[in-house]
C-alpha cells in the first residue's frame, strides 16, 4: 500500500489564558495551514468547557491531537556523561537522573536526547527531561473529557525551537536564542548547529505586565488587560513603565541563562528571536534588547506556509506569533528537530 504524501496534524497549546489550536497539512515540500483558532479562557471558563465548545462547533476537527507542557513540574537539565550508546543510556538514565532532579525519579516520566561529544574527550552532552507523572495525567484526563487522543506530548520550549527551524524565513545563525513569552510561563532556548544546547522554562510572562499596569493605574486586572492590548496613545507611557517593571525578573533570569551559555560555549549568543502572546506588550523587544545588550527581534512564521483560503488573514497577521508552540508540535517529524 502507498503511504499518503501528506499528513494532517492538529496542535493544541493549552495555556492558562487561552488555548491555541492549529491544523497543518505537511509533506516533503509542503506546509499548509488549514486552521488557526484561539479559544479564550475568561474568568469562570474551564479548559474542558472551551474545548468542548470548540469541538462541538468543529465536528470534523481531528480527534488525535498533539499537546505540550511547561512549568515547574517540568525539569530540563543539560548533563555530561561518559560516551555510551543510546540503548545503554536508556537503561542507565533513571540512575543518572537521580543526581539532577528536585523530585524523585519514581514521580517522573523521563526522556533524553544525546546532543554531542565533548571535543577531545570521552564524554558526551545529554539533554535530560523529566515531567511529573501526575502533571501529565492531568493533561491526559483533560483530553479524555472531550474524547481526544494524544498523539504526541512535547515540551513548549522544544516546540518553539521546532517552529523556528521549520518556519523561519531569515538566514539562521550558528548560535541564537529563542524566547517565547507566554501568559504565565516563558521559555528560553539556545540553539547551536540546529540542536538545543540549552533549554528552560521561566515562571514570568505577560500576566506580570497586566498586574503591574493594574497597580500603576489603580484599575481591575480585566481593564488593565484591555488597556495593555489596546495600546492607546494616551496609555503608552504607563504601558512601557509597567512592561519594564514586570519584566525585571524575566530579564534577570534571561541574563543568567545567557551568561551560563556563553561561558559553556566559549562564544557569544549573538541575538535572540522573540515570540509569544506575552511579547505583544508595548516595546517588549526594545526593552529586552536594551536590558540584555543584544538584538532582540520578532520573526515571521507565515512566509514558508501556504495559507488555506478559510483562514482569517487579518487574525493571523495580528496573532501569528502566539501560535509558535502549536505550530512546532503540529510540525514535529516533518523534517524537524528530533
Amino acid at each position: 500500500m502507498f503511504k499518503p504524501k501528506f499528513k494532517l496534524t492538529a496542535g493544541l497549546d493549552i495555556g492558562s489564558h487561552s488555548i491555541k489550536y492549529v491544523e497543518v497539512l505537511s509533506g516533503k515540500s509542503l506546509i499548509k495551514l488549514q486552521k488557526a483558532a484561539t479559544l479564550p479562557l475568561p474568568l469562570g471558563t474551564t479548559q474542558s468547557t472551551a474545548l468542548k465548545t470548540f469541538y462541538e462547533a468543529n465536528p470534523a476537527a481531528p480527534k488525535s491531537v498533539r499537546i505540550s507542557i511547561s512549568g515547574p513540574q517540568v525539569v530540563i537539565r543539560r548533563i555530561t556523561l561518559p560516551i555510551m550508546t543510546h540503548s545503554d543510556l536508556k537503561g542507565a538514565i533513571r540512575f543518572e537522573a537521580e543526581n539532577h532532579l528536585p523530585f524523585t525519579v519514581d514521580e517522573c516520566v523521563l526522556d533524553f536526547q544525546i546532543l554531542n561529544q565533548v571535543p577531545n574527550q570521552t564524554m558526551m552532552n545529554v539533554l535530560l527531561v523529566a515531567a511529573k507523572r501526575d502533571f501529565i495525567q492531568e493533561k491526559l484526563d483533560l483530553l479524555n473529557v472531550v474524547n481526544l487522543q494524544p498523539e504526541i506530548i512535547d515540551l513548549d520550549v522544544f516546540c518553539v525551537a521546532n517552529a523556528f527551524q521549520m518556519l523561519n524565513s531569515t538566514a539562521e545563525n550558528k548560535i541564537y536564542g529563542l524566547l517565547n513569552v507566554g501568559h504565565q510561563i516563558s521559555t528560553f532556548a539556545v540553539i547551536q548547529d540546529k540542536q538545543p544546547f540549552f533549554a528552560r522554562d521561566i515562571s514570568h510572562g505577560g500576566l506580570g505586565v497586566t498586574n503591574a499596569l493594574s497597580e500603576l493605574k489603580g484599575i481591575p486586572t480585566g481593564e488593565a488587560e484591555i488597556l495593555k492590548l489596546g495600546r492607546e496613545a494616551a496609555a503608552l507611557n504607563d504601558l512601557k513603565a509597567a512592561t519594564q517593571k514586570a519584566f525585571e525578573p524575566l530579564i534577570d533570569e534571561l541574563k543568567n541563562s545567557i551568561d551560563f551559555c556563553e561561558g559553556e560555549l566559549g562564544e557569544p549568543v549573538p541575538l535572540i528571536w522573540l515570540s509569544g502572546g506575552g511579547a505583544q506588550s508595548y516595546e517588549t523587544a526594545k526593552i529586552l534588547s536594551e536590558a540584555v545588550g543584544k538584538p532582540v527581534s520578532t520573526w515571521d512564521n507565515t512566509k514558508k506556509m501556504e495559507i488555506f483560503k478559510n483562514v482569517d488573514l487579518k487574525f493571523l497577521e495580528a496573532h501569528a506569533g502566539e501560535f509558535n508552540v502549536a505550530f512546532g508540535m503540529a510540525l514535529r517529524g516533518a523534517g524537524a528537530l528530533k
